[in-house]
């Protein structure tokens, strides 16, 4: 029974005597008799003085003496009482704490044993297996540019840093990744957000906002049609019954039909549509603390059009802006039929969620960074077809929705397995496998009016299907690319050996290899045929994006000495000048990937004189112009492909088929060597030379 009485300052504090975790405690022991007064402690000024101390922080004496931060008393040694319980607790947990630091140890070691086999060129026979799934770097990829104390973060998943990782696996020399610099500027867009920015005559406003309308509802759904034109109406009537929310909206709808219906941007004058860009931002200046399903539409439209500015991360901001607002608002849920009873306000509902979602997942797959939210918080049904005894235009196709989610998706997973650095649970191979796995399971659920029938040469595609199988190959492309930079690294390895040896790349390898090669030659053929058709809108991000993804695949396409490489060859130059073309008439996005595409072709040349070949495979075509171009042949090596036919190859569905794949030597090749590695470039405006793209 221990004493009620507290114990005196300076007393030993004990456990009780049942052995019960008491550490901290103030009882008194337990001991029988009477217990004796501990001596109290003295400052160290007064036990140097040799006088009584009262105690107390200051002490009476400190004080006095006007010394109250001299006033410290020494710190004595105290035998404490503890259960053997805590003991052992703490004993086990130091225990786990060092074999966590040994088996880190070990992955680190084992992790560099593999990169250098893969720098040495060895053959994949001899490469070590992977005990854990190997992270794209040590360090995530940061570049300084001429911002004081703001790196710019390079996600390994951008179709521009794997540019960046081509030209440095081909060269010997140290190449840095080139800035993105082609952008209209925060200062630009302010200045003209505090311009006043004139309203457009009635019938220019009904043709900006039924373009805008054209194209945004062909692959997405973010606001009701009817709903838009009567608000439009109504503005122009009485301008003044018009809330905020809704002239916003419309403002953003003008940027975007006046961006479709513009061919060419007039080097003196802004982007098309950036003036009514600008002023919809203004809506942005205060979030709303009870959200309004206006508010996630004007964030989505703003999403939109931010792209075609290339303003990517402006993009994903407002997708994930829109995600959060949403969830705010409960449309990741299902309402109630009792507290919401229109069907086509429930259905709008889901389908703004779903194109949030979309836009969330594939802007950050796009930049390589995180989603929003994750799809275990999501329970909204997907979109389906309401009958509606009005109004019925405002929902279209449903089918062509679900399938563009589940596509979503999945770049959302393909971006987190593949290209997230942190240690995973299974091996690159694997999560390769498994990401073209639950593609080919896409294209087999796709229903048949969204698919591309090669073999019906009178009935052409709809644009909507289009967007939607060349987003699939962009899918496959983002997948399997890693595996053919790696293909590519074992060709070089070669090139410096005298005679020149066959690289040592197993069938697997060479299978996905062939696979995103295939995409890309297919998204090629697409897209010089939507030009041709006239259907390649110039200023349209996406198309933009696609064809330079799929050029920079067939560019190392025509490294490896292919039975095609000549015909991928061709298509990459005729690629670059669609580009070319694509930059002269004002696209933001054409213009950045130009930079890209002229370094390549530098680098390219070096490599081809760096193993003794002088001359492409059949030469360089001739550059067009813009007239010949509507005459290029697409080639009859790449007619007839699908999106779904890459895989259905024979040998890739037999590799799909293995339970893990042979591809244990590839899973270090996702980190660099020192010749290959990361590099942190100085691109200031004073580092800029007049030809920085000489190899040096």
């Amino acid at each position: 029974m221990t004493s009620p009485n507290a114990s005196p300052r300076g007393s030993v504090t004990a456990s009780e005597p049942d052995g019960k975790d008491d550490v901290g405690s103030q009882s008194a022991p337990s001991r029988r008799g009477p217990q004796r007064r501990t001596k109290s402690t003295a400052c160290r000024r007064c036990h140097s003085r040799k006088v009584k101390c009262s105690g107390g922080s200051p002490c009476e004496n400190c004080t006095h003496a006007g010394k109250p931060t001299e006033c410290s008393y020494p710190r004595k040694n105290r035998l404490v009482k503890v259960s053997q319980q805590y003991i052992d607790d703490l004993v086990a947990e130091n225990q786990r704490l060092r074999n966590r630091e040994v088996s880190s140890r070990s992955r680190t070691d084992s992790t560099q044993k593999d990169v250098s086999v893969v720098v040495s060129g060895t053959s994949s026979a001899d490469a070590p297996s992977a005990i854990q799934a190997p992270s794209l770097e040590t360090h995530p990829w940061f570049f300084n540019m001429n911002i004081p104390h703001t790196p710019i973060l390079i996600g390994e998943a951008s179709d521009a840093a794997f540019a960046t990782r081509f030209r440095q696996a081909i060269s010997s020399a140290r190449h840095n990744h080139l800035p993105r610099i082609n952008y209209p500027t925060d200062e630009r867009l302010l200045a003209l957000s505090d311009i006043d920015c004139p309203w457009p005559f009635p019938s220019r406003a009904r043709l900006l906002v039924n373009v805008a309308l054209k194209y945004v509802t062909r692959c997405y759904h973010i606001v009701r049609r009817s709903q838009i034109l009567e608000g439009l109406e109504q503005t122009i009537q009485n301008p003044h019954s018009s809330d905020s929310l809704l002239k916003s909206k419309l403002w953003a709808l003008f940027a975007i039909g006046e961006m479709y219906s513009t061919r060419t941007a007039a080097a003196e004058s802004n982007f098309p549509g950036m003036g009514y860009f600008a002023r919809a931002t203004r809506v942005l200046r205060i979030i709303s603390e009870r959200p309004r399903i206006d508010a996630v539409e004007i964030r989505l439209l703003l999403s939109f059009y931010s792209l075609a500015l290339n303003r990517r991360y402006t993009a994903y901001a407002l997708a994930g802006s829109s995600v959060r607002l949403s969830v705010v608002m409960g449309l990741h849920l299902n309402v109630p039929e009792s507290q919401l009873s229109d069907p086509s306000v429930r259905e709008h509902r889901n389908r703004v969620w779903w194109t949030a979602y979309s836009f969330d997942r594939m802007w950050a797959s796009r930049l390589g960074h995180p989603v929003a939210i994750q799809d275990e918080f999501i329970e909204v049904d997907l979109p389906s077809d309401p009958v509606l005894a009005s109004n019925q235009d405002d929902f279209k196709d449903a089918a062509y929705l679900v399938a563009s989610v589940r596509l979503a998706r999945l770049a959302g997973r393909i971006g987190y397995s593949i290209y997230n650095r942190n240690p995973q649970e299974t091996s690159l191979s694997q999560r390769v496998q498994e990401a073209l796995k639950d593609l080919r399971n896409w294209v087999e659920e796709l229903p048949d009016h969204l698919h591309i029938d090669p073999k019906d040469n009178t009935v052409e595609p709809s644009p909507k299907p289009l967007s939607l199988h060349l987003y699939f190959n962009q899918c496959v492309i983002s997948a399997t690319r890693p595996i053919l930079l790696h293909v590519l690294r074992t060709h070089v390895a070669t090139w410096d050996t005298q005679p020149i040896s066959e690289p040592q790349v197993p069938a697997s390898a060479m299978t996905l290899a062939e696979a995103c090669v295939r995409c890309a030659r297919h998204s090629c053929r697409l897209l010089i045929e939507c030009w041709i058709d006239g259907s390649f809108a110039t200023f349209d991000y996406f198309y933009t994006q696609y064809l330079f993804s799929a050029a920079t695949v067939l560019a190392i396409s025509s490294l490896l000495d292919g039975k095609d490489c000549r015909n991928d060859r061709e298509q990459f130059e005729s690629s670059v000048q669609f580009l070319e073309q694509l930059r002269e008439t004002g696209n933001f996005a054409a213009g950045e990937f130009c930079q890209h595409t002229d370094a390549m072709k530098v680098t390219m040349a070096a490599a081809q004189a760096r193993r003794g070949d002088f001359s492409m495979p059949g030469g360089t075509p001739a550059l067009m112009d813009g007239s010949s171009l509507g005459a290029l042949d697409v080639g009859a090596a790449f007619a007839g492909a699908t999106a779904g036919m890459a895989l259905s190859e024979p040998s890739l569905q037999e590799l799909l088929s293995q339970p893990v794949l042979d591809l244990q030597f590839i899973n270090a090749s996702m980190y660099q060597d020192e010749s290959q590695g990361l590099y942190w470039p100085d691109i200031s405006p004073e580092s800029w030379g007049a030809d920085p793209w000489v190899p040096t």
